[in-house]
């Protein structure tokens, strides 16, 4: 169905395409806010696949070999501790199970790490509900308007 593949710098603008595309919807519904992935520049993106203590991988289609999404991850003082910062299949391939495979497969290769977190947009359900079918549980919420609040998440293992 897909491989998982570490990101390289030449990959930049095929993801940061895919990651405008996949954010858009999110700066359109719920106005512009500076952590939006929508917003970011190609040299962020590129300071992230660089990122010592990070790690970006791409998500290729297995049949056509071409990048339908990335993630983003990066140790939070700790390398046994991870936030996942960016996250994102292209929508044709979603909701066909490829994100829970691509979590199961970041998470099969970091197994030394114990503690994850990911901040998501509490009123997308659909998101939210992603990450607690992982086994995260829910930590903290925080309003950043009216009608926009960030919800963090845990898992431990």
């Amino acid at each position: 169905m897909v491989n998982l593949e570490k990101a390289l710098v030449k990959d930049a603008k095929v993801l940061l395409e895919i990651q405008k595309k996949c954010f858009e919807n999110y700066s359109v519904k719920y106005g512009d806010f500076d952590s939006n992935p929508y917003h970011m520049t190609l040299h962020r993106m590129e300071f992230n696949l660089k990122y010592k203590f990070g790690h970006y991988y791409k998500v290729v289609d297995f049949k056509t070999e071409s990048i339908i999404g990335g993630i983003f991850i990066f140790e939070l003082d700790d390398p046994h501790v991870m936030q996942i910062a960016q996250f994102y299949i292209s929508d044709e391939f979603r909701h066909q199970g490829i994100g829970r495979l691509v979590f199961e497969a970041v998470m099969d290769k970091h197994s030394d790490v114990n503690t994850w977190y990911v901040d998501t947009i509490l009123e997308e359900d659909h998101n939210v509900n992603f990450y607690k079918q992982a086994g995260f549980v829910e930590i903290e919420r925080e309003v950043e308007h009216e009608g926009l609040s960030f919800i963090t998440l845990i898992k431990k293992r």
